[in-house]
């Protein structure tokens, strides 16, 4: 009996001269669209969608939150030519209390976790947050290129947040699956678990007491406020600041005025690659771009068209290139403020086309190479040596213990303005709902981004005070003639990577609309065993078994799901028009106007 759903909602592709807003959820993706009938830009947009989500997201995303902002104009903003591409980097960052054996390791970990900490410290808490990012980096990037007031940039997520919203049935369960950890906190447990309990979730409104459904922040809606006069000065430092000290040392936090004054949000030039007739760019910080932006690389020396879409012959190749630089993920990447990376080596050309002679096109390798997961090995052995591609350095004198991350717990979202101009922007509470930790009276929600740390000393992602941990997030942007074509990224762990780059070849070498690209079968070859979509033909299942691949059929569904969930906007340069699309089964929605 064959028991594969094959059902995929029948989402329907957004075009728009004006502009579009994909998101994780519906409000906030109407927040970022308010901005643009105002008169914004797609940064405007982008930084009210920011804000909103973090407040309608808290599962997700929160302003002591991290992430990455990828921009790229197609005409001129403020300072900033056409053909501008740029990078907000708010990253997290140690605090500089922070020491290597801050944590007792107890044993191996799971999910996320490198090891097992003792009293999950790194997971849970005050002792897991590090210096948040996102209210400096959302601020930052208005800072240079928003167009509206701030005041009037936050007004959606200030709403949300004093007048409360709807909770969806996701969120709802969220909250439950997290009570054990929620109550344990009073600042969460008044949020999150009024009367002890979820907020209810209520399909039909006039069914019960609609007011029964209402999520409300009010102190976060007070501190937005603060924020929306003053921008990030008004967390970072003053009063907020003090009280965050305070709160910290009440309870064996790290924070300290000193960390949140000297953070700043990094306008850097970010990493590019070539595909094909495209410009590929995204964030230059330890992250996932840069697997995303390697994997392309090799996977352009194959003739994938030819092979057909979805058929075993590209499934393998995919499945092959991404381990490829899958291995080299785990063995060289770290913090280059800190340690040796070969980034140039690694994203060379030259080391691309290396790594594809390594390829064997008719048998899996890398799959099978060590037992049980490949990447508890791939961490001492490396595959390739980019250290000669790499004209800075030639020095692989590092180790590096597991990092294996596989969380859900992040959102994405992309903005296109009239103009042309794209944004694609990936932020995290690392976590669900972070720390599980709420400042009472401040409002703030904390991430939990000290988990992306190794927590053995001596390895590449060991923590050290003010180091930046290797993290998954990379949202991209695709140019095509110098000017912005697509923006694409996604939630999801480690499973961001494949995301990325599924999609990014649908709409690039298959030459298909964001939404259907999105709705398409997809796989992922991000851990040992290789995830394919029910969807996918048994034949070429059958075919990629003999290769000598492990795979696991898995489906999505709307509450279940095993692949990221990305989200895209595609410009189409000859029509002057923008096309988005959201992951078909979430709430997830691409709007236009």
């Amino acid at each position: 009996m064959n028991l594969r759903s094959t059902w995929t909602p029948d989402k329907k592709e957004v075009v728009s001269k004006n502009g579009v807003v994909a998101s994780m959820h519906p409000l906030a993706s109407e927040a970022g669209i308010e901005m643009l009938k105002k008169g914004g830009n797609a940064i405007d947009a982008a930084v009210a969608t920011g804000f909103a989500i973090s407040v309608l997201e808290p599962n997700n995303s929160c302003i002591a939150g991290v992430g990455f902002m990828q921009i790229s104009l197609n005409s001129p903003i403020k300072n900033y030519p056409a053909g501008t591409n740029i990078v907000i980097e708010y990253g997290p960052r140690a605090p500089k209390a922070a020491r290597p054996d801050m944590y007792k390791i107890t044993g191996p970990g799971g999910g996320i976790s490198t090891y097992s900490v003792e009293g999950n410290h790194n997971t849970d808490g005050y002792q897991s947050i590090a210096i948040p990012g996102t209210t400096a980096g959302l601020c930052k990037a208005h800072e240079l290129f928003g167009e509206l007031p701030l005041e009037q940039v936050m007004e959606p997520a200030i709403h949300h947040a004093k007048e409360g919203y709807d909770v969806y049935w996701l969120l709802s369960l969220m909250i439950a699956t997290n009570m054990e950890q929620l109550q344990k906190f009073p600042g969460s447990k008044e949020i999150f678990l009024p009367n002890g309990l979820p907020p209810k979730y209520i399909p039909d409104p006039s069914s019960a007491d609609h007011s029964a459904t209402k999520l409300k922040q009010k102190d976060l809606g007070n501190l937005l406020e603060k924020i929306s006069k003053k921008g990030a000065d008004a967390f970072y430092k003053g009063n907020v600041a003090a009280a965050i000290e305070e709160d910290m040392k009440k309870n064996g936090g790290f924070i300290t005025m000193e960390d949140l004054a000297e953070f700043k949000a990094e306008v850097k030039t970010p990493i590019k690659t070539t595909f094909r007739d495209f410009e590929i760019y995204g964030p230059s910080a330890p992250n996932g771009a840069w697997t995303t932006l390697q994997t392309l690389n090799i996977l352009e020396n194959f003739d994938l068209k030819s092979m057909g879409h979805n058929s075993s012959e590209y499934l393998h190749t995919f499945i092959e290139g991404a381990r490829h630089a899958f291995a080299d993920r785990y063995h060289y990447y770290g913090d280059p403020d800190f340690v040796e990376v070969p980034l140039e080596g690694l994203l060379s050309k030259e080391y691309a086309e290396e790594v594809s002679k390594s390829v064997n096109l008719n048998k899996a390798e890398l799959e099978n190479s060590y037992e049980g997961d490949p990447w508890n090995h791939y961490s001492d052995i490396p595959i390739h040596d980019a250290w000669k591609y790499d004209k800075k350095s030639n020095n692989s004198n590092l180790s590096n213990g597991n990092y294996n991350q596989d969380s859900d717990c992040t959102t994405h979202f992309g903005t296109g303005d009239k103009y042309g101009n794209l944004v694609s922007c990936t932020q995290t509470a690392v976590n669900s709902f972070g720390s599980k930790v709420v400042s009472k009276d401040l409002g703030i929600l904390w991430n939990n981004a000290m988990i992306w740390f190794n927590p053995k000393p001596g390895t590449k992602n060991s923590i050290e005070p003010y180091k930046r941990p290797l993290v998954n997030m990379g949202p991209i942007i695709a140019c095509k003639n110098g000017k912005p074509y697509a923006s694409i990224g996604s939630p999801g762990g480690r499973k961001i990577h494949n995301a990325n780059i599924n999609v990014a070849l649908n709409i690039l070498e298959f030459g298909m609309g964001p939404q259907k690209a999105l709705s398409t079968s997809r796989t992922d070859a991000s851990g040992s065993t290789t995830l394919a979509d029910y969807r996918i033909d048994d034949s070429v299942i059958n075919a990629l078994n003999k290769m000598g691949h492990k795979i696991q059929m898995v489906g999505d569904s709307e509450t279940w799901y095993s692949f990221a969930r990305p989200s895209a906007i595609v410009f189409d340069q000859e029509k002057n028009l923008l096309k988005g699309g959201s992951d078909p089964f979430l709430v997830a929605e691409a709007k236009g106007y």
